[in-house]
């Protein structure tokens, strides 16, 4: 990983990166740990001074740092390092967050005065953050939603639950920090019920079925999720059922039973038919109505599928101030219907 822009790059221990210096941002620092076995962030925090300890914690999360020899396991602000480890740190260049108000298209689902549900189209980023400058749903919610819960911080007003960018569908978002925490506690005890829809490549040996397998960071690639099988995943769950089989596609009808970052993307990947179109967990970026033709490609022809084929239809709670089970659900978006309609008429099974 490469500053993206910033000062000249320094040296941690070099002549001009001195003790108690704050080091500038979109610098590299390389050093070797002497002494006893100490934890990274513990030895982050005395090689480079001037920024807490929940600050490199962060940066080892977002991959920003590495070890040789390389780590048998993930890397973590907790491990221990022997002396002779030669530890590496990027700091990212800052990128100030855009919060400002936008008059983004969003289609409002619901709305009272204790919360609203969206549908959140594909492309849309939830929250900012320092990786993305582009629109984002925080943005469009601060222009048309009046009140919005604070607990999430300043950069995520509202936020109960997130959607990846390139999922559609059904998101609740709090317009005060009691209703917030009242959905945020049914989140925690699996009080609420999702249904998501998915085209995946490839059909399930089965009609329907239970995937059980914990999920954590990849070792080898930071945006990613993988099952862990070595005691650091955390438990996820999902249950799928199959709505419609096409030659080399199927319409899926998923319930996540936890809520793990990428967890019905690596799940349906893990059972060998991946969502359509997951850059990151699947077999192919785009989907061109001539592939599904099985007939030559022309230099012009759009594309009619080109993100995640992932929506959220349909989300269960109880409404936070009346305690009534209260559901809403969102249609498929444009993109995925004409992808199904394609399937029908050129995959079908006759």
């Amino acid at each position: 990983m490469q500053p993206e822009s910033g000062p000249p790059v320094g040296r941690a221990g070099d002549p001009d990166n001195t003790a108690g210096e704050i080091p500038d941002r979109g610098s590299v620092h390389e050093f070797t740990h002497s002494g006893e076995p100490q934890r990274l962030d513990a030895i982050l925090c005395e090689r480079v001074p001037g920024h807490s300890r929940a600050f490199f914690q962060r940066l080892i999360d977002e991959g920003c740092v590495t070890v040789t020899p390389p780590a048998r396991r993930e890397i973590k602000a907790s491990m221990r390092l022997p002396p002779g480890s030669r530890i590496r740190l990027v700091i990212p260049p800052p990128r100030k967050l855009d919060l400002s108000p936008r008059d983004i298209p969003l289609e409002i689902l619901y709305e009272d005065a204790y919360f609203a549900v969206i549908d959140k189209p594909a492309g849309l980023a939830v929250h900012p953050s320092p990786h993305q400058d582009t629109e984002t749903l925080v943005q469009a919610l601060l222009y048309r939603l009046k009140d919005l819960s604070s607990i999430g911080g300043e950069e995520r007003p509202g936020i109960v639950h997130r959607l990846d960018k390139e999922t559609s569908g059904v998101l609740v978002i709090a317009k005060n920090d009691r209703t917030h925490n009242a959905i945020s506690s049914q989140f925690k005890s699996r009080q609420v019920h999702k249904t998501y829809l998915a085209v995946v490549r490839g059909e399930p040996g089965e009609e329907e079925g239970r995937i059980s397998l914990p999920l954590g960071k990849s070792y080898s690639n930071p945006k990613r999720q993988a099952i862990r099988m070595d005691g650091t995943g955390r438990e996820a769950v999902t249950d799928y059922r199959v709505l419609e089989r096409y030659r080399g596609y199927s319409l899926l009808e998923i319930w996540p039973h936890t809520g793990r970052t990428h967890q019905i993307r690596v799940h349906l990947a893990h059972l060998g038919t991946p969502v359509a179109c997951d850059k990151l967990y699947g077999r192919e970026k785009t989907i061109y109505l001539s592939t599904l033709r099985e007939r030559p490609r022309t230099a012009d022809e759009p594309q009619i599928m080109a993100r995640q084929a992932l929506h959220a239809t349909a989300i269960t709670f109880r409404h936070p101030h009346s305690g009534e089970t209260v559901s809403f659900t969102a249609k498929l978006h444009a993109d995925m219907r004409e992808l199904l309609g394609a399937l029908s008429t050129y995959r079908a099974y006759r």
